[in-house]
């Protein structure tokens, strides 16, 4: 079974790495990410040293009498109370690509007080038209040749408002094929130099730290690295949904600017960074981002911005990586299903693998920034467990059905169903159990095979052996095996029964019972009547499958099977149809009657064992064998032969009459302690 969950497992991790390569693939884990982000806001994180100015629809509204566009005096006010208010830098997130249509010169004025403090205005960039790039659009920062196409233009602000401005910075971003902006670009090479994005300028000016460099992919900026794509892009750690960042209502500064500041006190600013951008929803400057489908343009920078400042970002991994997390998941399955033995709780180990995967992807993310890939290493987990537990499930079935077949003619129907389910209670090797073991013969049954062709022999003894096995199998008992006519068997194994001495004395005494009906069938089929002694013991005994692991027999071992084989032969000797040992009566409930025979001395045992014959019902004369047992045993042959001789049709009682009267005609033997000891099997 373990070569095909493996090829499985390697198959599956084949599929999943195939699968990586594919639009379908990228979507889905986008929308794995997606769920990480919405499960595990970060909130707490914000930086509150940045705050969003929007124009929403109630500034609009209540600036509705100027119309739009404002008159860049607005602007230009709004930039020096913003100054006055200590913030320390102000960015805007609008293009003032135009000249101001209200006065020729209210663009120089805004350009001169844009030039008062750190201000940041956008510009677009072009590959086939627009202006040459303003220096102050340009970085101190060397790329590496030919990784993206340089920008030759730019589409930068009026020339007074660009003047005044510390950094000119490009807003572009690139969402994914899904529509969901998840990454931004930190710079863009061009022609004459490397133009920063917004976040990254203002994070210069915040900090009054203009030293950046790329090494080996990653950006060294103040302390920080933040590794970027091919495209010099980030992975943005979002914060939380829209509204996560301090939000003020440019209406709000507008009050504020006239002396109420109910809604915004001018001294809450003061060392701030001033984001000034578009909300509403006629200016139509918002972007879907994993929390939100619409969202304000000028809160993903902020975002991202945040992200710089606090040397955050969201990892990730490369394709090495995703390969060896992928195949560690396939194989984790796998040697679930191949080891552990049961295959609903492997298949719940696997599963439990693949969430525990699952979880570590949850963990990571939110306690560690980073983004471990799951849809390859899940979607490979999922097709090996899948896989993996149909071929489990398979040889488990194979494998029950072998077991059912091997010893369902050996075992009662309910214990094969159990020992199908527990394989491992017949695991190759022994165990030390204690049990009741069974021996029986046909009388005489050498003359029998004498007198019938072998057909007839076959067909007799078939007919016999189901009568005794059906009878055993329907008391729990397990038939150990057959040899001729003669049936071995045991109860306690392979499942544990604490009645097992009462179910094997019960199964003997009602093989006997039904040897009167079986006797006459067999007559009316002119067979000869059979005749079954028993021997039973009970005791510690060795019990499993014993052999070699190709060819072995679920047999059992130890000095009371061999008393129970012996028993069986004593039985010949007393005329007794059934014996059991002095253990098995001790395991026998006090409701089972069993009559007292003698103690012997069996072939090849040094103990001397007290045997038992038990009996449906006490015969009348008991208690006077009992009384002639006792004498015996005390050497007092004379009357103990009287007593014996008195009992009538008793075939016990006549053999020990006859040893009586050895006794007297020979002499008592020495050490005499009332033990016969048996020279024959």
């Amino acid at each position: 079974m373990k070569k095909p969950i493996f090829i499985i497992a390697g198959i599956s991790t084949l599929l999943s790495m195939a699968l990586t390569l594919s639009s379908f693939d990228q979507g889905l884990e986008h929308l794995t990410l997606d769920l990480r982000f919405n499960l595990f806001p970060d909130t707490h994180s914000v930086n509150d040293s940045i705050i969003i100015i929007s124009v929403d629809n109630a500034s609009l509204e209540s600036m509705d009498w100027l119309g739009w566009p404002w008159p860049r005096q607005i602007w230009s006010d709004m930039t020096t109370f913003l100054y006055d208010a200590g913030v320390k830098v102000v960015y805007f997130d609008i293009t003032f690509s135009t000249s101001s249509t209200f006065s020729a010169s209210e663009d120089s004025v805004f350009g001169a007080v844009a030039g008062s403090g750190s201000t940041v205005f956008i510009t677009g960039l072009g590959h086939d038209e627009g202006q040459p790039i303003p220096e102050n659009a340009v970085i101190n920062l060397q790329l590496p040749p030919g990784r993206t196409a340089p920008f030759r233009f730019a589409s930068p602000p009026v020339s007074h408002i660009a003047a005044g401005a510390s950094y000119l910075a490009s807003p572009y971003a690139f969402p994914d094929p899904d529509g969901m902006f998840r990454q931004t670009p930190l710079f863009f090479p061009s022609e004459t130099g490397t133009v920063p994005s917004p976040a990254l300028a203002i994070a210069m000016l915040f900090r009054d730290n203009h030293s950046v460099s790329l090494e080996d992919g990653t950006l060294l900026w103040n302390s920080t690295r933040i590794p970027l794509t091919e495209d010099y892009e980030m992975q943005v750690r979002f914060a939380g949904p829209t509204g996560s960042y301090r939000t003020i209502s440019v209406a709000d500064v507008f009050s504020a600017m006239t002396g109420d500041t109910t809604a915004l006190q001018p001294s809450s600013l003061a060392g701030k960074i001033a984001m000034i951008g578009y909300t509403a929803s006629d200016l139509m400057d918002l972007k879907p981002m994993p929390y939100s489908a619409r969202c304000p343009g000028v809160e993903v920078i902020a975002n991202t911005l945040g992200n710089i400042l606090q040397g955050r970002h969201l990892a990730t991994h490369g394709l090495m990586t995703t390969l060896f997390l992928t195949v560690f998941l396939s194989l984790a399955v796998a040697s679930a299903l191949v080891f552990i033995p049961r295959v609903i709780p492997a298949s719940l180990t696997g599963l439990s693998a693949i969430l525990a995967y699952a979880a570590v992807c949850l963990v990571a993310f939110n306690y560690r920034d980073l983004w471990l890939t799951a849809v390859p290493p899940l979607t490979s987990g999922m097709l090996t467990l899948l896989g993996g537990s149909v071929i489990a499930y398979q040889f488990a079935t194979k494998d029950k059905k072998f077991l059912k077949a091997a010893f369902s003619q050996y075992l009662s129907p309910a214990i094969v169903s159990l020992v199908a389910k527990n394989p491992e209670l017949l695991k190759l090797g022994g165990e030390k159990k204690v049990m009741t073991a069974f021996f029986s013969d046909v009388a005489g049954f050498t003359t029998i095979s004498e007198q019938l062709d072998p057909q007839d022999l076959v067909k007799l003894l078939n007919i016999y052996l189901t009568e005794m096995t059906d009878i055993i199998l329907e008391s729990g008992g397990t038939v150990d095996k057959f040899e001729g006519d003669a049936i071995i068997a045991f109860w306690g194994a392979p499942v544990e029964l604490e009645d097992h001495a009462l179910r094997a004395v019960t199964s003997a005494l009602e093989c006997q019972k039904i040897h009167r009906e079986l006797n006459t069938r067999l007559k009316e089929m002119n067979f000869p009547a059979l005749s079954t002694r028993i021997g039973l013991a009970s005791g510690s005994m060795v019990v499993g499958n014993m052999g070699s692991s190709k060819r072995f027999d679920y047999t059992m071992m130890g000095t009371d099977v061999n008393l129970a084989s012996r028993l069986e032969g004593v039985n010949k000797v007393y005329g007794t149809p059934i014996l059991i040992s002095n253990s098995t009566r001790e395991f026998l409930p006090a409701s089972v009657i069993c009559r007292e025979i003698d103690t012997v001395m069996v072939m090849g045992q040094k103990t001397p064992v007290t045997i038992w014959e038990p009996v449906l019902k006490l015969p009348v004369f008991a208690e006077q064998y009992s009384k002639a047992l006792k004498l015996y045993r005390n050497g007092n042959f004379q009357s103990a032969l009287k007593l014996f001789m008195e009992i009538p049709e008793d075939p016990p009682s006549g053999t020990m009459a006859a040893r009586c009267r050895g006794f007297i005609d020979k002499g008592t033997p020495l050490n005499w302690r009332g033990t016969w000891v048996l020279t024959s099997k």
